[in-house]
């Protein structure tokens, strides 16, 4: 290869992990809030049930134009694709994150986003072959070690409903797992990805909120403010924006890359959860999320840019 066409796709390549870092960035910003508000929303004003339909209910609605406009060039294989998108990242994992964050700390919801690189690196590990080096190891166990922190700390505590809120956390954090790597090797733009995954939910979540959830729905008793803030969190920025900013990312970066990026938002959450709720961590909480989030910066700096995208079955 003549130095020319090696400087060129050095720029690429370059080009590939700012754009995806960038991307990366905006999910983390939006997401670090996202756990303190909906707290605050189903423990004093919601139920969680109400909390998926707005998600998903206005991100579907915003993103079925940009479906049928997609449709046309669509692979065939990415409507049945679409559908492991919704079970994976859709209804199911906003509910257990929703439920989770009416029994658990806001900060808590860290062993969902925090735990996904380890998720992620152990089925790439054992269904892809791709190996683990020293380097992400050990921010692996950094991130073991930070998650069972918070985790006892909710063992030990006298609110008996803390350690169910993380298992939830931690259900959610394997579904979201499967979700980037299906992602990364399903050959779909982000773009695809996004319209697929917020259509199919506010189709399947749309007729089991009516039939099981509608009576015990409070979206008709809460001030209109607080009803547009959380259609605009909920569902612009959490059930359109972020989808499609976290798909791009793990097209970019590649599913372990883009999941470690998550891992980023322990720190931050646990912050916000002080300032938004007063909610006040205790010294495990918070040797936790630093030492998630150290674990995500260790096994980011080993990981590989992403090999082209083959399509899963």
């Amino acid at each position: 290869m003549s130095a020319h066409a090696q400087s060129a796709t050095a720029e690429v390549m370059t080009s590939t992990k700012l754009h995806g870092t960038l991307w990366a960035a905006l999910t983390v910003i939006v997401w670090s809030a996202w756990p303190a508000f909906t707290r605050l929303a189903v423990t004093e004003s919601v139920t969680p049930a109400d909390i998926v339909l707005l998600r998903y209910g206005i991100g579907g609605l915003i993103l079925l134009p940009v479906l049928l406009r997609l449709a046309g060039s669509m692979p065939r294989h990415a409507w049945l694709e679409g559908l492991w998108f919704a079970l994976l990242q859709g209804a199911p994992l906003a509910m257990l994150t929703a439920q989770g964050l009416a029994l658990a700390p806001a900060g808590h919801l860290t062993l969902s986003t925090g735990l996904m690189p380890l998720f992620t690196s152990l089925l790439c590990f054992y269904f892809l072959g791709e190996a683990i080096s020293r380097l992400r190891k050990y921010g692996l166990a950094l991130i073991t070690l930070g998650a069972l922190a918070i985790g006892g700390v909710s063992v030990a505590s006298i609110h008996l409903d803390y350690w169910k809120g993380d298992i939830l956390f931690v259900c959610a954090g394997m579904l979201g797992s499967v979700y980037l790597l299906r992602m990364r090797r399903s050959g779909l733009s982000a773009m695809q990805g996004a319209a697929l995954l917020s259509v199919y939910s506010l189709l399947i979540y749309l007729p089991f909120f009516v039939l099981f959830f509608w009576e015990s729905s409070k979206l008709t008793q809460i001030p209109v403010s607080d009803l547009l803030f959380q259609g605009f969190y909920q569902g612009v920025l959490m059930g359109a924006l972020t989808i499609f900013s976290l798909g791009r990312s793990t097209m970019l970066l590649g599913a372990p890359a883009a999941a470690m990026s998550l891992a980023l938002l322990p720190v931050a959450s646990f912050l916000l959860a002080f300032f938004i709720l007063g909610e006040v961590p205790t010294i495990f909480e918070i040797l936790g999320a630093i030492a998630i989030s150290l674990g995500a910066f260790l096994a980011a700096l080993s990981a590989r840019a992403p090999k082209p995208a083959a399509k899963i079955s």
